[in-house]
């Protein structure tokens, strides 16, 4: 099915998976932040939750959406990636918003650490880093 999908679009189609960690890096106009989800079962729960807490949204464009990867801290914490796009500023103040008043953390890739509400930091080498 995937080699008729590309014979017709006319390039290839590539799973998150094959991008691996690094498609989980910031790119120009983009920005990936990673959620804690508290029930594993649940993340698109959290999701919905996290980006239409703010009311009204300071986002004026672009979106948010899910990128198809967790990562499970050393201390078990799991955090599932998100990406935004457009107005990344206006997106990243609700997502923070959102977060404070779910009580949610919120964590980044910096090099080879993942970084928790910019105060704890873990290498990824010790972390499960799983895509779907």
């Amino acid at each position: 099915m995937k080699s008729i999908m590309e014979k017709i679009l006319g390039a290839k189609i590539q799973s998150v998976a094959e991008f691996g960690i690094e498609g989980l890096r910031d790119r120009s106009g983009c920005e990936t932040i990673f959620f804690e989800v508290q029930d594993t079962r649940e993340p698109r729960n959290t999701f919905r939750k996290l980006t239409n807490e703010t009311n009204p949204p300071n986002a004026k464009s672009g979106g948010v959406s899910e990128y198809g990867c967790s990562i499970e801290a050393p201390n078990g914490t799991v955090f599932y990636a998100l990406t935004i796009h457009g107005d990344v500023e206006g997106w990243r103040k609700d997502i923070e918003l959102g977060a404070e008043k779910l009580r949610v953390a919120l964590a980044k890739l910096d090099g080879e650490m993942l970084v928790v509400d910019r105060q704890l930091e873990f290498p990824l080498s010790e972390c499960t880093v799983e895509f779907f």
